[in-house]
Formats: structure tokens, sequence, C-alpha cells
């Protein structure tokens, strides 16, 4: 059965599929949502990713609308 939690609820001890262990859940609408350190972990993967991206060669557009 489902846990549901008061509005005044920010984060729950639950235990992580990707994890494998116990970790701090957001608790979205009164219900468990992701886990705070996979959300921490996709962050910096986003951001490295950004970061990688902005650093490559930008490449010129043609835009053919014009044409």
């Amino acid at each position: 059965m489902t846990q549901h939690f008061t509005r005044t609820t920010v984060s729950a001890d639950f235990h992580c599929s990707k994890c494998k262990r116990v970790t701090q859940h957001r608790i979205d609408d009164g219900r468990k949502g992701p886990c705070l350190e996979c959300i921490a972990r996709l962050d910096e993967l986003y951001k490295r990713h950004k970061e990688f991206e902005q650093s490559l060669p930008q490449q010129d557009v043609i835009d053919w609308s014009s044409q």
C-alpha cells in the first residue's frame, strides 16, 4: 500500500532501487518522489554535458528558408 504524507512533508527515508540502499526521497504532492542523491547525480551529469557542448566549436548554420 502506498504511503501518503502531509503537504508540509519535504522528504523521507526510503529504499532506492537505483542506489540499492536507504536514502532521502523527495515528497511530491503527498507521495514518494525521486531519490535526492540520484537527482544530485543527474544534475551534475547535465552540468558537465552542457559545459562540454559549450566547449565544442560552433558550426555555421545555413538558413534555407530565406532562399
